[in-house]
């Protein structure tokens, strides 16, 4: 007779924090190479201090008893329902063991769901999974990550290059003021209303959502803000274009939102924002001694102007995974 697997999924409790070690610990040797993390995921005490403090929660698959797979999400960094990985040992039955931790994760935030979009960027492997997901009311928008080397020659002679235009009367370029917020969070929300990036991020939908938004990115949620890095356009001293700059870590800096607003688009502004914005972080790299290594940004594959535009400074499309979102109340 043939031996049965027997399959169950639970949440984390503290009768498992010796046995689903070496999942964890299977996934965080891993994650740069199989999912592209740029960040090393938390050690494991940490990990589980964080579950344990309801920052993050954690459902485990068991095959047998033995813990193989597990699946974490959050709801508290945004108005979404964040999936952040489905991560199973090994490369047999992947997609039915994901399959099992799905089915238990909307089990599991079904009330939430009818009011909270589900976001999943499924990154490294789990683009394998797509087309199951899609069986479970998710869409897909493919994302490109575009990079900029910072210690390659070519690419930043090529941004030196870029012959910036006289501004027009009325416009000019400033750094980045607090007196700006609440402008700029206009901004974001005119800009990404109706976006892609809107589909699996609902605060773009309501200035109040962009408020919270542009308030993580510079009270340092996403990443060290740089506001010296940081560019505005200004159209009579009023903002009407932002292109935002961060720390990811010690040698990776971010763009997490760059967006002008439409009547003020096709003039090239979006190019002189992001050219005197690698120009500064070059500077500020060399003057203060840091270990950067690369600027990136993610942006909708579709986009063709965006990524036109970044290509034109010196990016390069580093790769591409899906976005997966499940709209509430599907």
């Amino acid at each position: 007779m043939a031996n049965i697997t027997i399959y169950k999924v639970e949440s984390y409790n503290q009768n498992y924090f010796r046995i689903f070690s070496g999942v964890y610990n299977d996934f965080k040797v891993n994650a740069a190479k199989d999912y592209n993390f740029e960040l090393e995921p938390l050690a494991y005490p940490n990990f589980i201090k964080s579950i344990e403090d309801g920052l993050l929660k954690c459902l485990i698959l068991f095959e047998d008893d033995i813990p193989t797979g597990f699946l974490v999400y959050t709801t508290l960094i945004s108005e979404a329902i964040e999936l952040n990985i489905i991560h199973c040992i090994g490369d047999e039955n992947t997609n039915a063991k994901r399959k099992l931790l799905l089915e238990k994760f909307l089990e599991e935030t079904s009330d939430l769901m009818k009011e909270k979009i589900v976001t999943y960027p499924m990154l490294g492997k789990q683009s394998a999974f797509v087309q199951d997901i899609q069986e479970f009311g998710f869409k897909i928008v493919n994302t490109s990550v575009m990079g900029y080397n910072l210690s390659d020659i070519t690419a930043i002679n090529k941004t030196k290059e870029i012959t910036i235009p006289k501004l027009p009367n009325d416009y000019s370029i400033s750094n980045w003021k607090t007196t700006y917020f609440k402008e700029a969070a206009d901004v974001m929300h005119q800009a990404f209303k109706e976006s892609s990036d809107a589909l699996f991020d609902s605060r773009f939908t309501t200035v109040k959502g962009c408020r919270d938004i542009l308030e993580k990115i510079t009270e340092n949620v996403y990443g060290q803000f740089l506001p010296g890095i940081t560019k505005v356009l200004l159209y009579k001293k009023h903002p009407v274009g932002i292109c935002f700059a961060n720390l990811t870590n010690d040698s990776i800096a971010n763009i997490p939102i760059a967006a002008i607003l439409n009547k003020h688009r096709n003039y090239g502004f979006g190019k002189i924002l992001l050219k005197q914005l690698v120009d500064n972080l070059l500077v500020s790299a060399i003057s203060g001694g840091w270990n950067l290594k690369e600027l990136n940004v993610s942006c909708d594959s579709d986009n063709f102007p965006a990524v036109k535009m970044y290509n034109s400074v010196g990016f390069v499309e580093e790769y591409s995974y899906p976005q997966a979102y499940r709209p509430k109340n599907i």
